[in-house]
């Protein structure tokens, strides 16, 4: 009797502890999905506040000033040759005298590098090849008896300084002029505050194009953290002088209050 007493509560013991050991790795099973769950609830919404957070600063920059600005990879994507171009080029029988096909896209955005005016390109384009007689350049520059024409070599001239054909520096130097004509005061004005802060805006913004496609340049992520305390040095100075024009710059520019006056880190990349 005793012996079965003895192995009866040795079989329960044995019961119990694997009912336990079953118990506790549902439990932690349970927990641990619910710990997966959560940490898929904060990722969702961490990512959802990222795709906010993107969104209020596009609208911030939806500005006129931010807007008018040339931007290299849009100007390229103009002057590229698409496959409709090559049909239309074929449907009309495009062909040179060389056998090659003359498909090109005109840069015709009225935009130009070199500091050349709207309205000096009809000299430049159209009275200069006509007065030159032959045109602008020699016969000994010119590949075909078509491009020793003056409207031919107008079209070459005009492609020559096209901010299309030009390259990112050119960029910088005509969104730079188109700065200090938005924010100038007076004609020729370069130094007043909200000039120089449109200025530094210009120049950030091709650090951050810069610095999206370069990630690990670290030099220059150091240059650009620079440039924004230049910019709101700037602001800073010209909210002492005129409360007003400060709150209209930042509304041009496309910044927000805490953008200047708040902390400036040195960030890690840029988005």
């Amino acid at each position: 009797m005793q012996l079965v007493v003895r192995s009866t509560c040795r079989g329960w013991a044995t019961w119990q502890s694997a009912r336990a050991v079953h118990t506790s790795t549902v439990v932690q099973g349970k927990r641990l999905s619910n710990r997966k769950a959560e940490l898929a609830a904060q990722r969702a919404a961490e990512a959802e506040a990222v795709l906010q957070a993107k969104e209020r600063l596009r609208k911030l920059k939806d500005t006129g000033f931010l807007n008018s600005l040339a931007h290299p990879e849009r100007l390229f994507e103009t002057t590229q040759i698409t496959e409709e171009d090559k049909a239309n080029s074929l449907s009309s029988d495009n062909i040179d005298e060389s056998g090659g096909d003359t498909v090109r896209r005109s840069a015709d955005s009225g935009q130009y590098s070199c500091h050349v005016q709207p309205n000096e390109i009809r000299l430049i384009t159209d009275v200069a090849p006509k007065a030159g007689g032959n045109g602008i350049f020699g016969s000994h520059f010119m590949h075909s008896p078509a491009e020793n024409s003056p409207e031919m070599q107008g079209d070459i001239v005009r492609r020559i300084v096209a901010l299309e054909n030009s390259n990112a520096k050119g960029v910088v130097h005509y969104n730079i002029k188109r700065a200090i004509e938005t924010f100038g005061r007076s004609e020729g004005d370069s130094g007043s505050a909200e000039v120089q802060a449109a200025v530094w805006t210009v120049r950030i913004n091709q650090m951050e194009d810069h610095m999206r496609a370069n990630r690990k340049d670290h030099q220059n992520r150091r240059a650009y953290t620079k440039l924004l305390h230049k910019r709101a040095k700037m602001l800073k100075y010209l909210k002492r002088e005129s409360l007003e024009r400060y709150y209209v710059c930042l509304k041009q520019l496309g910044l927000t209050k805490d953008m200047v006056e708040g902390e400036i880190l040195q960030p890690k990349h840029v988005e």
